[in-house]
């Protein structure tokens, strides 16, 4: 029986599709399925995790998900986004979450340039409901240190039910927590694992290494890397002048 191994995959290198009307969509990592199997469809917890291009001028369709719940991790560019009947806008950065069954649509008319952002998608079970949409910007967010390693920490969102919340965002149904994390040149965090859930890091900005187990795996801005439950983990700027930063998706 083969042991758990992380997957790395640059957004760049899927195939892209249109979709949601405008939408140019990146599948990225997802669940495994129908037809040929695939290293990236790996996620056991989560569903999705895509990369979706929007031209300036352009929306999206109106919708929601029943079953699932949501959140739009914007990378660049600035719009609306319209949850229920209002508007919120959102710029790099910004975080929009949403609850099963709550209607939320991309507003770009405004927008002269691109948008990019990620879709982050997790089932939630009959039985938890009761959540908000939230819309925030993680540099409203309170950084700290020392709880892995070197890394400097922005706690985004986090459980409706977390015993002890650490931010003024508790809202996710079946998601554990969404992060911020930055860690500067010649610093690494700690070398951990999680043995009751999965984990995924984006690149943001910068490159460095990412330690799973006995392998190295050199990554840069536009990398995901899934961690399979059970994989113990570090994350290095052993290379890059300014900070690597990256999202922390669990």
């Amino acid at each position: 029986m083969n042991s758990p191994r992380a997957v790395v995959r640059n957004w760049r290198d899927s195939e892209c599709y249109l979709g949601h009307d405008n939408a140019i969509v990146w599948p990225i990592l997802n669940r495994g399925g129908g037809g040929k199997p695939s290293p990236f469809q790996c996620l056991t917890h989560l569903s999705g995790l895509a990369g979706h291009s929007l031209q300036g001028g352009k929306s999206t369709n109106y919708h929601s998900h029943p079953a699932d719940e949501q959140y739009y991790y914007i990378l660049s560019g600035q719009a609306e986004v319209l949850i229920g009947k209002e508007r919120h806008a959102v710029s790099e950065g910004s975080v929009a979450y949403f609850p099963p069954g709550v209607k939320h649509q991309l507003l770009g008319e405004t927008n002269p340039d691109w948008m990019q952002y990620l879709i982050i998608t997790c089932p939630v079970p009959d039985d938890r409901r009761g959540s908000e949409p939230r819309v925030l910007n993680w540099r409203d967010a309170q950084p700290n240190m020392g709880v892995h390693g070197n890394a400097v920490t922005w706690q985004l969102l986090e459980r409706l039910d977390a015993e002890e919340p650490a931010t003024d965002q508790p809202c996710l149904l079946a998601f554990w927590y969404l992060a911020r994390q930055a860690v500067a040149r010649g610093k690494a965090s700690d070398f951990h694992v999680h043995d009751d859930k999965e984990q995924v890091y984006y690149v943001l900005e910068g490159e460095g290494t990412v330690v799973t187990g006995y392998e190295a795996h050199p990554v840069r801005e536009g990398d995901t890397v899934y961690l399979p439950i059970g994989v113990p983990h570090a994350i290095l700027n052993d290379r890059h002048d300014g900070w690597l930063s990256y999202l922390v998706i669990s």
